[in-house]
């Protein structure tokens, strides 16, 4: 797997049970006993938001991987039925924190892990989720952490009370909407509040309620207000591992996998790491930064020599190593080829 290196930089948390020094642009390891945990704050406008959730639901287990099956089952040492501690009808998935496999994330199959009440996890083997191939051996022995997806749902529900309001509508034209980008179609899938403000709906799939939608580790959204604006607060656990972060040909709206703010280095984005330069921007893979306040984009490209990048409206300024993407909002990514082997190597770490 491609290693690039994600330093530790400008970030601003509420940090509680631990005990972290935070500095700006350093790249040695901190070193902490316990989780990181914090919360985010954003700023939603009428309009598009780039919202960029990066934080965790807290681990339901962090444990060994016993034994593997070839019916996609893993067996958590110390456990007598994983089934328990889910909830039918809520999405989860499993991060790899140690092993050749470090840094993967692959979904359970809920009803069936429900199913079997006892000490195995059952994966979704072809799950477009999983962010890697599953080859169920390299799991033996590995930790995993067991955890519920961030929803559609919780991140309505992320609303900070007295801050505004979500406008529902049976219309969905005319009610505030969550879009996620499929990069396999290179087409939104467009979520909607119903007029009852609680039902979610997606205008692709009939009357089926969304509001347990997953937003996967890694996805941005955009937020379409239809009216007054309103603040979300976020909260939860800092990422503490390697992160997958496979890329598609075309455009793929992402969010940081911490909640730093990352600049083009932070990311791998060289020739080296697989991404093409060149010196006409619309040729050359971009990273595109949405500004809520014009509503448009901040369009930066890799140059013909892969190492540097500038930005369309910033004319030869060097923007490689300044922090262009927000920790707390989405970002786009458009390049010219598919690369499922990066690992971003997150060095905020036990």
């Amino acid at each position: 797997m491609k290693v690039n290196k994600m330093k530790i930089c400008q970030v601003s948390l509420l940090l509680a049970s631990a005990a972290l020094c935070l500095e700006t642009n350093i790249q040695a390891q901190t070193t902490v006993s316990t989780p990181i945990v914090g919360f985010q704050t954003i700023s939603v406008v009428p309009g598009l938001n780039a919202i960029g959730p990066s934080l965790l639901n807290p681990d339901l287990l962090k444990a060994s991987v016993a034994s593997t099956s070839s019916s996609n089952a893993i067996a958590i040492s110390g456990e007598t039925n994983v089934g328990s501690k889910l909830t039918s009808g809520e999405p989860y998935y499993f991060e790899v924190y140690s092993g050749s496999e470090k840094g993967a994330r692959f979904e359970v199959d809920v009803p069936a892990t429900i199913a079997a009440a006892n000490s195995n996890v059952i994966i979704q083997n072809t799950s477009a989720r999983n962010s890697r191939p599953l080859v169920l051996a390299n799991l033996s022995n590995s930790t995993i952490a067991l955890r519920k997806h961030f929803t559609i749902e919780q991140l309505q529900n992320s609303l900070v009370t007295g801050s505004g309001t979500w406008v529902g509508n049976n219309t969905f034209s005319s009610a505030d909407q969550i879009l996620l980008l499929d990069p396999a179609t290179q087409g939104f899938s467009t979520y909607f509040l119903r007029l009852d403000g609680v039902t979610w709906r997606n205008t692709s799939t009939g009357t089926t309620v969304q509001n347990k939608a997953p937003i996967p580790p890694g996805t941005g959204v955009f937020v379409q207000k239809r009216t007054s604006g309103l603040s979300l607060q976020v909260a939860g656990s800092v990422r503490q591992n390697d992160f997958d972060q496979p890329y598609k040909a075309g455009l793929q709206l992402l969010a940081p996998a911490a909640p730093l703010d990352l600049s083009p280095a932070q990311l791998g984005a060289s020739s080296a790491n697989g991404w093409t330069g060149n010196n006409t921007f619309s040729s050359a893979d971009q990273i595109q930064v949405f500004n809520s306040v014009s509503q448009s984009f901040s369009t930066y490209f890799l140059r013909l020599d892969g190492t540097t990048w500038r930005g369309t409206a910033t004319g030869t300024t060097v923007q490689t190593s300044n922090n262009i993407i927000p920790s707390d909002r989405a970002y786009m990514i458009k390049r010219s080829t598919a690369d499922a082997t990066t690992v971003l190597v997150n060095q905020i770490q036990n």
